[in-house]
C-alpha cells in the first residue's frame, strides 16, 4: 500500500463545499480522541467525561499567541475503534456550515500534528480495516452521486452487503467444484469421488446462469445508476439543436439557419419523465458515402487509424449529398456522431419535415423512402424514435403518422421543437416525447432485483463468465489439473469485486473517485 494507507491520523471536512447550516469535520486515527479533547471545551466542564457515541455540546477553542480563542459553538462526538466508520478511533466536530469557519478549524486541527485526508481515504480505511468489502465501499460513492431514487435504492442494497454476499455464494460454488476436481487430480484411482462430466457441466452451467443474471441486472439498472445516453441524430438543419434546447428548457445549443453549426457533440445531463439521461446533440449526418461505408464496414472510431486517414484526406472541395462543401473538422464531427449513435441507449432521429414534403409532396411511400434512407445509417440494434420536426409548417395527419410507424417499425412523433406551446398543426409535445423515451428505455428493463453491479463489477462478472464458458468446452478433453486453472481464474475475477484479491492500483483508482471527506 502507498503512504496514504499508513496508520497516521487524518482529518478533513466531511460535508459539501457549499455553505449550509451544518458542517462536519471528521478525524480518524490514533490521535483522534486527543485532538478532540484539545479543541473541544464542554459547556459544563466540571466532571466532564467524553462518553463514546454521544453528542456533547460545547465550543471549539484554539490557542492564538498564548490566548484561547473561541471559534464556534459545536457538537462533538467520539467513536472508539473498532465500532466506527473507519474501524479506527474517529472524532467528529459538527459546526456551522460557513466554509471560512470550517477551514479555519481544519487548519488548526492539522497544525496539531496530523495530516489532511486524501480523496476517499476514510472509506478506504474502512475497507482495509474490514468494515466494508470493496463492493460496499463503491456503494458509498454511488449513494453520493446517484442520479435517481432508484439508483439510491440499488446503491443502498450494495452498501448493506447484498452484492458481496451474492459474490461469496458464487465463490463457494466454485470452491466446491474445485475440491471435486482436486480429488480427481490427487486420487485418480478413486473414481467414485471424482466429478462426472455430466455433473460438472450442470454445476458450471448453474454458475453461468447465476453470473449472467447479475450481468443482466446491471444492464437493466444502468439507466438508473449512470443515466441513459440519448443521442439526437439527423441531417443538418433538421432541428436537433432546437430540440435539445426544448428538452433542456434553456438555450444550450446554438441555433441558426446555417448548415453544419454543430461541429462537435454537446452533452448535458437532464431527465426524461424522471429517468436520468445524458442528452447529446451531434453534428449533422451528411451523406458522404465513403465515410459511411468505412464506418459501417470497420466500426470506425476516432482512434481508428483508417478513420484518421480518411478525415485527413478530406479537403474543402469534398461535397455532401446536398452539394455543400465539407471540411475535415465537420467530417471528424460526423465520425464522432456515428460513434456516439452506436453506443446510444436510444436515438432521437430528427427529420426536417418541411424539406421532406417539398420533395415528396405528402406521398407516404416517398416520405417513408426518405426516412428509411436515414434510418439505414443507424446501427441495427439502436432503439429509435423518429421525430417529424417543423410540423407547424409541414403537418402530417394522424393516419399518415400511423402508416409511417408501421413502415419504419419505430415510434413517429410529430412536433415543432421551436414552439413554446403545442400548436394547431402538430400532434405531440415535448412531454409526449419524454414519456415515450422513458417508456422505451425501461421497457424490459424493470428492476426485478435489488442486487445490481456497477460497470466495473459487471466487467469482472463477464470475465468470470467467459472463463466458465471456455471451461465448458474444455472439460471433456483436458485433464482436471488444467481445467482447475479456469476455475481459479474465474474465482479471482469474482474476488476482485469484493476486494479479496487485487492490486493496489485498482484499489487506489476506485477510492480516488471519491470526494474529500469520504
Amino acid at each position: 500500500m502507498d503512504k496514504m494507507d499508513k496508520k497516521d491520523t487524518i482529518a478533513a471536512i466531511a460535508t459539501g463545499s457549499s455553505a449550509g447550516g451544518l458542517g462536519v469535520i471528521r478525524i480518524s486515527g490514533q490521535k483522534a480522541k486527543e485532538i478532540l479533547t484539545t479543541v473541544f471545551r464542554p459547556r459544563k466542564a466540571a466532571r466532564f467525561t467524553l462518553k463514546p457515541r454521544y453528542m456533547h455540546y460545547g465550543s471549539f477553542i484554539l490557542k492564538n499567541k498564548g490566548q484561547k480563542e473561541l471559534l464556534d459553538e459545536i457538537l462533538a462526538v467520539y467513536f472508539p475503534a473498532p465500532h466506527s466508520y473507519t474501524g479506527e478511533d474517529v472524532a467528529e466536530i459538527h459546526a456551522h456550515g460557513n466554509n471560512l469557519l470550517l477551514h479555519a478549524m481544519l487548519d488548526y486541527i492539522l497544525s496539531l500534528g496530523i495530516r489532511q485526508a486524501e480523496a476517499g481515504e476514510f472509506t478506504k480505511r474502512a475497507f482495509l480495516n474490514g468494515r466494508l468489502d470493496l463492493s460496499q465501499a463503491e456503494a458509498v460513492a454511488e449513494i453520493i452521486s446517484a442520479p435517481s431514487v432508484e439508483g439510491l435504492r440499488l446503491a443502498a442494497a450494495k452498501l448493506h452487503g447484498r452484492l458481496g454476499q451474492c459474490i461469496e455464494d458464487l465463490r463457494t460454488q466454485i470452491e466446491y467444484i474445485r475440491r471435486r476436481l482436486c480429488l480427481a487430480i490427487d486420487f485418480p484411482e478413486e473414481e467414485g469421488e471424482c466429478l462426472p462430466h455430466a455433473e460438472f457441466h450442470a454445476l458450471v452451467g448453474k454458475l453461468q446462469t447465476d453470473i449472467e443474471a447479475l450481468i443482466n441486472a446491471y444492464d437493466r439498472a444502468k439507466p438508473w445508476q449512470e443515466g441513459a445516453l440519448v443521442v439526437l441524430a439527423g441531417q443538418v438543419n433538421a432541428g436537433k439543436s432546437s430540440l435539445m434546447n426544448a428538452l433542456l428548457g434553456r438555450e444550450r445549443a446554438i441555433v441558426t439557419d446555417q448548415a453544419g453549426t454543430t461541429r462537435d457533440y454537446l452533452e448535458e445531463a437532464t431527465s426524461l419523465a424522471g429517468l436520468p439521461v445524458r442528452l447529446t446533440d451531434t453534428a449533422g449526418l451528411r451523406e458522404i458515402a465513403w465515410i459511411m461505408e468505412n464506418y459501417q464496414n470497420k466500426s470506425a472510431h476516432l482512434d481508428d487509424e483508417r478513420t484518421k486517414e480518411i478525415i485527413a484526406g478530406i479537403n474543402g472541395n469534398a461535397l455532401s449529398g446536398r452539394n455543400a462543401p465539407i471540411n475535415p473538422i465537420e467530417a471528424e464531427g460526423i465520425c464522432r456522431s456515428l460513434s456516439l449513435i452506436e453506443k446510444a441507449d436510444i436515438v432521437f432521429l430528427v427529420f426536417d419535415g418541411n424539406a421532406i414534403l417539398k420533395q415528396c409532396r405528402k406521398d407516404t411511400d416517398e416520405i417513408y423512402a426518405a426516412m428509411q434512407a436515414e434510418l439505414s445509417l443507424l446501427p441495427s440494434h439502436a432503439k429509435t424514435i423518429c421525430i417529424w420536426n417543423k410540423a407547424d409548417i409541414a403537418p402530417l395527419a394522424q393516419e399518415e403518422l400511423r402508416v409511417l410507424e408501421e413502415k419504419t417499425a419505430c415510434p413517429v412523433l410529430s412536433l415543432c421543437a421551436r414552439e413554446k406551446k403545442q400548436g394547431t398543426y402538430f400532434h405531440h409535445s415535448i412531454d409526449d416525447l419524454a414519456r415515450k423515451a422513458h417508456e422505451m428505455l425501461i421497457a424490459g428493463n424493470e428492476i426485478k432485483s435489488e442486487i445490481a453491479p456497477n460497470r466495473r463489477q459487471a466487467k469482472l462478472l463477464q470475465n468470470a463468465y467467459d472463463e466458465l464458458a471456455l471451461l465448458q468446452t474444455e472439460i471433456d478433453f483436458l485433464p482436471p489439473d488444467i481445467t482447475a486453472i479456469r476455475l481459479e481464474s474465474a474465482a479471482q475475477f469474482l474476488s476482485a469485486i469484493t476486494g479479496l484479491c487485487g492490486v493496489d492500483e485498482t484499489f487506489n483508482a476506485i477510492f480516488e473517485e471519491f470526494c474529500i471527506g469520504k
